[in-house]
């Protein structure tokens, strides 16, 4: 750019030059003679060739480009893998409190859950003299906390996890607002976490579980089973997939409140969850027997909302939305609230 600097310098200098011979003839009221005239139009003449001359210059000059920044491949890492790493720390951190207790499936409130078809039989059970409602509240509490660590040969956690999920009749007067539903699910497990890869899936975790699941209820409405489920992890970019395979621990036959649970919810589940944009997240759950024909589906959406609160929404079709209905196809569409990102608990299941 210094060659093109002079003609620039000079063209400014004619530019005052003109305007401060305007000035004192101004001041003079002095007209203009034609020697004056024509010496300012070869001035004008000159300055005119110069911007031409600066122009060409200019458009000769190679364009000048940015310096492309360096791309940190260390920082670039999927925001996927650093909810799992803050996942890890913290219950790495709360190991070392024995009352630390952290979250384990999602925590939700659904204060608006719509059922196209309850169940009135089984609401009769509750309340012989009022129907229920299609509209109520569900939610769900689950949380673990650690009690051993590195159990074998160095690897593996011992937890125990406690969820409860619960339809909630709040809005039955008539019937004085009872609990249609409650599922207990307390259970003990062994987790590993893992970084074995293939084809750009990581597999990040696998778990072994002595699962006990029930609604607490007597006669007719008892339902329960327990179940030894292995659950493995994998994740790819914001994609993850969850693997649960169970087998039903046999119980007596007298002792066996639903005998054909398998029939309608089959041998295991699977989980698919996508990250979104602005840190939405989208999951569907897959359960049932298709040998039967009787399947069952559970699709969650959830978005940041303030601070840890997030916008839900959930839907439910087919078989298995709760024990006391497990055998019943259901409709189900909630809206609400869940207090921590799915991909923030490391655990895809329900």
């Amino acid at each position: 750019m210094a060659s093109c600097s002079l003609p620039r310098l000079s063209a400014l200098a004619l530019t005052a030059a003109l305007a401060s011979q305007g000035t004192a003839h101004a001041q003079t009221n002095e007209p203009l003679g034609d020697a004056e005239r024509q010496a300012i139009r070869d001035r004008i003449d000159s300055l005119q060739s110069e911007i031409g001359e600066l122009r060409a210059r200019l458009a000769q000059q190679p364009a000048v480009e940015a310096p492309t920044p360096e791309v940190d491949d260390s920082e670039a890492q999927p925001e996927l893998e650093a909810s799992v790493a803050e996942r890890r720390l913290l219950e790495e951190e709360s190991a070392a409190n024995p009352f630390a207790i952290t979250t384990h499936h999602r925590n939700y409130l659904l204060p608006l859950s719509y059922t196209t078809n309850p169940n009135e039989n089984g609401f009769r059970e509750i309340d012989n003299d009022a129907d229920p409602d299609r509209l109520e509240v569900k939610f769900q509490f689950s949380a673990k906390f650690q009690l051993a660590q590195d159990l074998i040969l160095g690897h593996g956690d011992l937890y125990f996890a406690y969820t409860q999920r619960s339809w909630w009749q709040a809005y039955n007067a008539d019937a004085s607002s009872p609990f249609r539903e409650t599922n207990y699910e307390p259970e003990a497990f062994i987790d590993f976490d893992n970084d074995w890869s293939l084809a750009g899936w990581t597999n990040i975790n696998n778990r072994i579980a002595i699962n006990h699941q029930s609604n607490g209820r007597s006669s007719n409405l008892s339902r329960s089973w327990n179940r030894l489920i292995l659950t493995s992890t994998f994740i790819n970019d914001d994609w993850a997939v969850s693997l649960a395979p169970y087998w039903r621990l046999p119980e007596a036959e007298g002792e066996d409140d639903n005998p054909d649970i398998h029939e309608y919810l089959g041998y295991g589940d699977v989980t698919v969850a996508r990250r979104l944009f602005n840190d939405h997240e989208a999951s569907l759950l897959w359960r049932g027997n298709p040998d039967r024909g009787h399947m069952g589906a559970q699709f969650d959406y959830s978005w940041p909302l303030f601070g840890k609160v997030r916008g839900h929404l959930q839907y439910y079709h087919g078989y298995g939305d709760s024990l006391i209905d497990y055998n019943r196809s259901v409709q189900r569409l909630g809206v609400g609230f869940s207090l921590n990102p799915l991909f923030s608990t490391g655990s895809f299941e329900q």
